[in-house]
């Protein structure tokens, strides 16, 4: 993320200091700015760039809605936002959204009422921006001590949300994705007093403006009730739904809320003008809990029937949550000691399951630029391989162009001349039309025992190229760690923004309910969609026995699932009858192999 800047640009003002990586501003990536401080001209507007024309126009019109007020204009354009995915112009009435959170302009029509379904976390920013636009009428007055401003501005994020949602209560749904982006873990990198009343004003207050719920921030509040206790955290509370109540228009009040927030953390603003500093403290307890939230949020799976097995991360699912995936600042493991029962329909139903404290670790680094090459390489590919010829179809019409039939034609003109209605069609001609493309769902299973330590850096850059090319082609791709506990490395739909160098250090395998949780994920069994599941492995799961892997895999076979295996050319290796196995000389080859194989299954269909 970016380091923290406004996202409604009044006029210059201070920033909150950040650690190097941090976001800047209330939120994060898209915060509400310090609107005090000395007059400045509007940012010029970063040019459209081809192919994201239509989106500005599309979202214009959105805004227009979405805000109640047909003045706004929408620019769509990469580096657009002047360092948050998106922000808010109010004295040009213009809102701009980085054309990285959609990635490739052709992924979908904006034009369409459903092209949201397909980038809620872009949508989410645009909404957010225009909840702002509808709710946001003030500004701090010069002078304003820079801690005011900044917590002033932190208690209008969750004011303009709400106001959003009770002016237009379907757009809960985006604003909930939107927090994704908005919020960071460098917003409270270290468990300081300041630093937890911040975390608990992004996330805690937007439980009661109805945009998160309880369940969503249960970390959270743990972390920041650790840190602040009970009896300040509910003096917080009262100011931040004192804050939810306040008019659009009504400057002076948020003010005084800010004034009553510094009062309750011990900080006079006119001694103590300065915004404390960040990174002061050492533990890190509610950073991770805002990366467990926010996981939570981006990978959440719809919640299951009667009849359904617990998705992964649910209380009473044995499967830990998607980790940390683009919001990590250090070494990043994600998970909890939990047991229970599940069933997905692969390997051992209704075997009980203990997920290590410590699944994969990983660590995040900034992608290449081979990486995203590659990744434009291989959704090209894809893209190529989904698309088929038109379907050459005949027809009959009354009217030309077309070939005449004789005795169609006759007819007609018999019933004309009988006074009836000509039914007979005497033209014929051949139409093209598109026809459908397939659907791709790719899993990518990793073995992080201590054996495939070689493969760990080349799979951990496979896995944001793969990642990165299934949501420009609308295809749904998860890649799952492996070892001592299942970890989901990226969710279907998720775009992360960083690569994950994984260590391979596990010395057991928990392939079967890997496998359970890929098809739970995408449903490896369903028929419909062409279906690809790799494995990374030297093939000796000693943990759920090579029998039992067998069978999963066989199952995943019969059921019409596709299964490449890729091992390490060497001879300690197991090789399983019925899938391709590949032996890879060179790991770098790896993501190259499952671009040709995800192909291959969209050439079968």
């Amino acid at each position: 993320m970016a380091p923290r800047t406004p996202h409604v640009h009044h006029t210059t003002g201070p920033t909150r200091p950040t650690s190097p990586s941090g976001p800047a501003g209330p939120g994060g990536a898209t915060s509400q700015s310090s609107p005090g401080g000395a007059a400045a001209g509007p940012p010029p507007v970063p040019p459209v760039r081809s192919g994201w024309g239509r989106w500005s126009q599309a979202w214009t019109r959105q805004a227009h809605i979405l805000a109640g007020r047909t003045d706004l204009t929408v620019t769509v354009a990469p580096g657009a936002g002047h360092g948050s995915p998106a922000c808010f112009f109010p004295a040009r009435a213009a809102i701009e959204v980085d054309a990285d959170l959609i990635g490739d302009p052709t992924v979908t029509d904006p034009r369409r009422p459903g092209h949201k379904k397909t980038v809620p976390t872009a949508y989410g920013a645009l909404v957010h921006e225009a909840a702002h636009a509808r709710a946001s009428h003030w500004t701090s007055p010069p002078g304003t001590p820079p801690v005011l401003t900044l917590v002033a501005d932190l208690l209008e994020e969750s004011r303009a949300e709400n106001r959003q949602r009770r002016s237009r209560p379907r757009d809960k749904q985006w604003l909930r994705h939107a927090v994704t982006q908005i919020i960071d873990t460098n917003d409270a990198p270290t468990d300081t007093h300041f630093n937890a009343a911040y975390a608990a004003g992004l996330l805690l207050a937007r439980v009661d403006a109805r945009i998160l719920t309880s369940a969503d921030v249960t970390k959270v509040r743990a972390a920041v009730t650790r840190v602040l206790g009970r009896p300040r955290l509910r003096k917080l509370r009262t100011i931040w739904r004192a804050a939810l109540a306040t008019g659009d228009t009504d400057g002076a009040a948020m003010h005084a809320h800010a004034r009553d927030w510094c009062a309750v953390l011990g900080i006079d603003p006119d001694q103590q003008p300065a915004i404390p500093d960040p990174n002061a403290g050492t533990s890190t307890r509610i950073a991770e809990a805002i990366a467990a939230v926010l996981d939570a949020i981006a990978g959440r799976i719809p919640s299951p029937g009667p009849s359904e097995p617990d998705p992964p991360g649910s209380p009473n699912s044995p499967f830990p949550s998607p980790p940390p995936s683009t919001r990590d600042s250090g070494t990043g493991h994600s998970g909890s000691r939990r047991s229970g029962t599940g069933d997905s329909g692969l390997g051992h139903p209704g075997a009980s399951v203990t997920v290590s404290p410590i699944p994969a670790r990983w660590t995040p680094r900034s992608p290449r630029p081979a990486e995203q090459q590659a990744a434009g390489q291989l959704a090209a590919l894809l893209r190529r391989a989904r698309t088929r010829e038109p379907v050459r179809t005949p027809i009959a019409t009354v009217v030309p162009p077309g070939r005449l039939n004789a005795r169609a034609a006759v007819t007609a003109a018999a019933q004309a001349s009988a006074g009836a209605l000509p039914t007979a069609q005497p033209w014929r001609r051949t139409v093209q039309r598109p026809a459908p493309e397939p659907e791709l769902k790719i899993a990518v299973l990793i073995d992080v025992s201590g054996t495939m330590r070689a493969f760990a850096p080349p799979m951990s850059s496979a896995a944001w190229i793969l990642a990165h090319a299934a949501v420009r082609v609308h295809a749904a791709s998860t890649t799952i760690a492996f070892g001592r506990a299942v970890t989901v490395l990226t969710a279907p739909g998720q775009r992360p923004t960083h690569v994950h160098d994984l260590q391979a250090t596990d010395n057991a395998h928990r392939f079967n309910d890997a496998v359970a949780v890929a098809d739970r994920l995408l449903g490896l069994t369903t028929p419909g969609a062409a279906r690809l599941l790799v494995l990374v492995s030297d093939g000796l799961l000693h943990g759920n026995g090579i029998p039992e892997a067998q069978a999963t895999l066989t199952q995943l076979l019969h059921a019409g699932c596709a299964v490449l295996v890729l091992t390490p050319d060497t001879d300690r290796i197991h090789t399983y009858p019925g899938p391709t196995t590949i032996r890879v000389a060179d790991p770098a080859d790896c993501a190259a192999l499952i671009g040709r194989a995800a192909a291959q299954a969209l050439t079968r269909r």
